[in-house]
């Protein structure tokens, strides 16, 4: 079955999509929008009967509004964010430096805060231009069998309770770090809990920092603020490890001790108390099934990689799933090659997010010191001040995009211009070749 621009009805059951797309997140609306501008017949289902209002994630990187340009989106996220153009790290109030993002190599140069629920906001609207893409809320993943040519998924109403079957050739799991379709695919993963706790929460901003991101690192615990459209600010405050106190009072009072700012004179608009793990999947694919974003991967989420790491996999699995609908006998090796990819970006990604989520927690006098040394001496000394910022908005990630993946790893000439004709090494590739 190939990738059409054919309306087709609504209803899943008398419906023939090419991709299915388990979860409406971030990462999954992101893919439904790049196969949606590909013509391709996608079902989206998403668990929750109403989007998500509240907001983990904030931090979208300019790899991720490079992708967002393909559509067109991101001028749109740009205008609903605010542009991060600097961090200032403090330790035990002495100022460390100051990291700059405006003069990243990049069309964006700045670290783009935006709340989750906006993001998912901005892509949900997206789809209203693409009549091949159909979502459907309030519909479980109860189940998936593989058979010959595709996918047969098994689905719940969760108004209804009553179940139904639709297929696809291709599923695509982006329902979070508990994948049903993860666990339903017999895919197996390697974990870690840290010990690290966190407690954040979101306040009018009445701090004076203005857009600017701070960072306070102390012997006792740290303290990340970061603005917020509309005039707020999050506070993200390391556990006490003794009490385990994580509430909100535990919150304000960490912030005014070890910052000198007063939030309590407002009321918090969210609060969330949030761990930290590490997740990979052992294997990105079983047959004709694939992960992308948590589903596949879980990193720290201070520094804010995970989700721009998932919007890299919507990428290159929008890049790849066009033509194999056409070709599928090169399915495994396409897969095989996706898990490659993304498996190196990942692992890249969350050891820099453990670096960081480990320097940034140490705690005691000595730790102190330790990390005053080596931020303030080693990494804004003048040799490395200039590879911070490039670093941080996840510009040397391999392949952070697929214009970064040498078309050589995407198997032959004749499979990267099947399935990335605007790759720019792909074009004098495929001319070179004109003879074969």
């Amino acid at each position: 079955m190939g990738a059409q621009s054919t309306v087709f009805p609504d209803h899943p059951e008398s419906s023939a999509a090419d991709v299915i797309i388990v979860g409406g997140g971030p990462v999954g609306l992101l893919l439904a929008n790049l196969l949606g501008s590909a013509h391709v017949r996608t079902w989206v289902f998403e668990k929750r009967e109403t989007p998500l209002e509240s907001s983990m994630a904030i931090g979208v990187t300019p790899p991720s509004l490079e992708i967002l340009k393909q559509l067109g989106l991101d001028q749109a996220f740009s205008s609903a964010g605010v542009p991060v153009r600097y961090a200032e790290v403090h330790e035990s109030g002495t100022r460390l430096g100051r990291l700059a993002f405006d003069h990243l190599p990049s069309d964006y140069p700045f670290f783009l805060s935006i709340p989750q629920a906006r993001t998912v906001e901005i892509l949900r609207e997206s789809l209203r231009r693409f009549s091949s893409v159909r979502i459907r809320d309030g519909t479980e993943f109860m189940g998936l069998t593989q058979e010959q040519g595709g996918v047969k998924v098994v689905l719940r109403d969760a108004r209804t309770r009553v179940t139904f079957e639709t297929q696809a050739p291709f599923v695509v799991g982006c329902d979070g770090h508990r994948s049903a379709v993860r666990e339903i695919a017999e895919l197996r993963v390697r974990e870690r809990t840290y010990r690290q706790r966190f407690v954040m929460a979101d306040f009018l901003d009445e701090s004076g920092l203005g857009i600017e991101a701070r960072l306070f690192f102390t012997p006792e615990a740290s303290v990340e603020s970061f603005p917020l459209p509309g005039g707020w600010r999050r506070w993200i405050v390391l556990g006490d490890e003794w009490s385990n106190d994580m509430s909100l009072q535990y919150l304000t009072r960490t912030v005014q001790r070890l910052t000198g700012f007063n939030l309590s004179r407002h009321s918090a608009r969210f609060v969330s108390k949030f761990g930290a793990r590490r997740m990979l999947v052992n294997r990105y694919y079983a047959g004709r099934v694939l992960l992308a974003g948590d589903a596949a991967h879980v990193m720290s989420s201070i520094g804010g990689q995970g989700m721009n790491t998932g919007f890299a996999d919507a990428e290159l699995a929008a890049a790849l799933l066009p033509g194999l609908l056409k070709n599928p006998i090169r399915i495994p090796e396409a897969f095989a090659t996706y898990d490659r990819i993304r498996r190196r970006a990942c692992n890249v990604a969350a050891n820099r997010a453990e670096r960081g989520m480990w320097l940034g927690t140490l705690r005691g006098h000595f730790a102190s010191a330790f990390r005053k040394h080596l931020i303030r001496d080693v990494l804004f000394s003048p040799l490395l001040r200039s590879r911070l910022a490039p670093h941080f908005a996840m510009l040397t990630i391999p392949f952070r995009n697929l214009n970064q993946v040498p078309p050589e790893l995407l198997i032959s000439h004749e499979f990267n211009h099947a399935f990335y004709p605007e790759h720019p090494r792909c074009h004098s590739n495929s001319r070179s070749q004109a003879g074969l």
